[in-house]
């Protein structure tokens, strides 16, 4: 309901003026029937849980060649990186319920490394944990991962392979399975949010961006802060399998991380985690994509946490509900404005686009907001209405 005028003071002596009652609007004037409410949000019906599928039949396979590569973050602000075929976040691997999914990966880092499926219920020599479930994948290698997309969710897949600095380098992805049964909820838009950290060291910048229309000012490339130095996860896991049986353990005696890292110190530090630049799918703010809607649409986003920081996830002039949490439906979705996405957790999120303008959707960490310590920048985009 639009606010009533404040009255003009009334002058010493003379009487007051009657205030008016409750959802009166001024004389003439038409009533408002477009008030912003939760109650078309919450009249959305939740996701659809996955009580049994079938196989298609259907193969969905994939090849991911890990390799290293230079990655810019923001304009002016490049990184060494080890990515999924050339690209931070990798591919995004997608499927449905029953489906075969196959991912052929060729390892041309130089170091070993796997993929883990994060979140997936899959075969545990397919689970891409060296030293438990399979060896690790050496330079100019291949291995292939085969398994069936089993339940409908937003999972990740990464190294599990020194996996510190190899995350942190950018080896990881987003991996979606679409429902058998679509269920009665329908969404007009979907987007993507994976939420990664990053150490960048020796940076210079501090330089304004500005581009067309943008109102954004002042958007800073930073300059990034020296990384501590990395800890020895080689002795860790060497102390974790030191007592384990040679003829139970066919993994025992593998190879493990190399004793130094490499001459590259970018990434965080193992203790420190002294992260400089945040990125929402490889790109900080202003170079991150923009939530684009229009008026009355439904949009679905997905946000996944890669990283070692805690993000919460806050949308300016709307709200909007909590669907699923780490591959599950709610059955009854919660409304908020906020919501923290731990490192680890993934979460879907739909909105109703009912409030035109430009909103910022931000993590309220607000360090997480800056490049190398200069706002505005990091986990942060633009919802964005257009005709």
């Amino acid at each position: 309901m639009q606010q009533a005028k404040p009255a003009k003071i009334a002058a010493e002596n003379q009487m007051p003026m009657p205030m008016s009652k409750p959802n009166q609007q001024a004389t003439g004037s038409k009533p408002n029937t477009e008030i912003l409410t939760t109650l078309k949000l919450r009249q959305l019906p939740a996701l659809a849980e996955t009580d049994a599928i079938k196989p298609t039949g259907h193969l969905r396979e994939y090849k991911l060649e890990a390799k290293p590569a230079r990655w810019e973050l923001v304009s002016g602000v490049q990184t060494d990186a080890h990515t999924f075929n050339g690209t931070v976040p990798g591919p995004t691997i997608r499927a449905k319920e029953g489906d075969t999914i196959r991912v052929i990966l060729k390892n041309s880092l130089p170091e070993e490394t796997s993929i883990h499926w994060h979140g997936l219920h899959i075969p545990n020599n397919m689970d891409g944990v060296p030293s438990f479930t399979q060896h690790a994948v050496k330079p100019g290698e291949t291995f292939t991962y085969e398994f069936i997309a089993n339940h409908a969710g937003t999972y990740m897949y990464h190294s599990h392979f020194n996996s510190i600095p190899q995350i942190d380098k950018g080896l990881y992805g987003l991996l979606i399975i679409d429902p058998q049964n679509k269920g009665a909820l329908k969404h007009d838009r979907e987007y993507t949010m994976l939420f990664g950290g990053w150490n960048v060291p020796n940076q210079s910048g501090g330089q304004q961006k500005q581009t067309g229309n943008d109102k954004m000012t002042g958007m800073s490339k930073g300059k990034a802060n020296e990384p501590k130095h990395k800890g020895n996860v080689r002795s860790m896991m060497n102390h974790g399998a030191q007592n384990k049986d040679q003829q139970k353990n066919p993994h025992a005696g593998m190879n493990m991380p190399p004793t130094e890292s490499s001459k590259d110190n970018a990434g965080s530090s193992v203790m420190g985690m002294d992260y400089n630049y945040w990125t929402i799918n490889g790109k900080s703010f202003p170079d991150t994509d923009p939530i684009e809607v229009k008026q009355g649409e439904v949009v679905h986003v997905r946000m996944a946490n890669i990283s070692n920081g805690t993000h919460p996830m806050h949308l300016h002039g709307h709200d909007f509900r909590i669907i699923a949490k780490d591959g599950h439906p709610l059955a009854s979705p919660s409304i908020v404005n906020t919501v923290t996405v731990n490192p680890g957790e993934t979460y879907d999120i739909d909105f109703i686009a009912d409030n035109p303008g430009e909103w910022v959707f931000h993590c309220h960490e607000l360090h997480h907001t800056t490049n190398a310590m200069v706002e505005p920048g990091g986990l942060m985009v633009l919802v964005k209405y257009i005709k």
